[in-house]
Formats: C-alpha cells, structure tokens, sequence
C-alpha cells in the first residue's frame, strides 16, 4: 500500500469516527435527562393560528422546562416515546365553534377537562389580547396552552392569585408568568407518579 492510499483511507476513517462519536454523545444525553416527560397533542382547527404554532410549541417548552419537565409535541395516535409518559389533548379553536364551546365570560381563553386529558383554547380571543399588548400571538398562545395544560395535570389547585396559575393571565413579555416552585414540584410529582404506576402495570 502506497503513503498516498494510506493517507485516503485515513481521512474516510475519521469523519466516520466523529460521526459515531457524535451519535453515542447524542444517545448518551438523551439518556441522561431525567426529567419527567409530558406528552402534548396540539389539534389545531383554527386555520388562522397555523403559522403561530411554532413559536407556541416554543414557548410552552420552555415554561416546562422551567419547572423540570420535558414537554414534547407530538401527532395524534403517534406511539408514545416511552412507556408510562402522560399525554394530554389541546385542541386550538376559532370563530363560532371557539365561541359555543368557551362560554361565560367573554374574557375567557380555554377551559380544561382534566378528566379527559383534554383541553380547548380560543384562539381568537388569545389573538386580539396579544395584539391589544402588542405581544406575539404566538408567544401568548404556548402561555395559555401551558396553563391550560397546568388545569389538566393539576385538576385540585384551581387558579393561584398570580403566576403561570393565575385565573387572568398577562400577556406581558416583561414579566410573563411561571410555575411557582410548589406547582413546579407538583407536576413532577404528578409526572412521575404516572411513569411508576404504568411502569407497574
């Protein structure tokens, strides 16, 4: 074999070495987050929220995260990640279908069916509040799904006087609102007593 093969087949040999390396890294830290898992069905029947959906999902992770959980968007009647993960329903709606199933105040963003796993936000009225604050919709639709999705995993607490929790929510980037550290505790707690008691079964 001449020095100048040699030298061709050493440089195929590397990049695929720092490719496996890269994947066990990746397998590794994936492994590694403990975090309890949330899994999130976004059903969106509200044709003008479509290109807020992204910066929703966004925004939604990151209040979880937040407070240790892994929330992940997944598709309806996809297999679950792993066995045990919660999963629970957001369905985002608009016009009159919104405004029959969102009745009573007309302040009202979403209601929550904690039993069901389910749960529905106006999307509409989320629109016209973040506009009214100059706010992305898009960024106020993950903190209302976030909180809807809190009613759903948290059916006992009810509204908190402020906070993620809160029964107004402020569309307000400068102070947006969180899980307290006692919702926070709660979730995960709730999050992995699902896991154990699947695990179980």
């Amino acid at each position: 074999m001449d020095q100048q093969e040699s030298y061709g087949r050493t440089f195929v040999v590397i990049p695929a070495l720092l490719a496996s390396l890269a994947a066990g890294s990746s397998a590794r830290a994936q492994t590694a987050d403990r975090r309890p898992v949330l899994e999130i069905v976004l059903d969106n029947r509200a044709p003008s929220a479509a290109r807020e959906l992204a910066a929703a999902r966004t925004r939604a992770r990151f209040i979880f995260a937040d407070a240790g959980v892994r929330a992940v968007f997944i598709k309806d009647r996809a297999p679950s990640l792993e066995s045990g993960h919660t999963r629970i329903q957001l369905v985002v709606v608009s016009g009159a279908v919104a405004d029959g199933l969102v009745r009573g105040d007309a302040q009202r963003l979403g209601f929550a069916i904690p039993l069901a796993s389910r749960a529905y936000v106006h999307y509409d009225r989320i629109h016209a509040l973040a506009r009214a604050h100059k706010v992305q919709p898009g960024w106020f639709l993950g903190v209302v799904i976030a909180h809807e999705a809190g009613h759903i995993l948290l059916p006992r607490t009810g509204h908190a006087d402020a906070g993620m929790m809160a029964a107004a929510l402020s569309p307000d980037p400068k102070s947006p609102p969180e899980f307290t550290r006692e919702e926070a505790r709660w979730l995960r707690d709730r999050l992995d007593s699902d896991t154990t008691l699947a695990a179980q079964q």
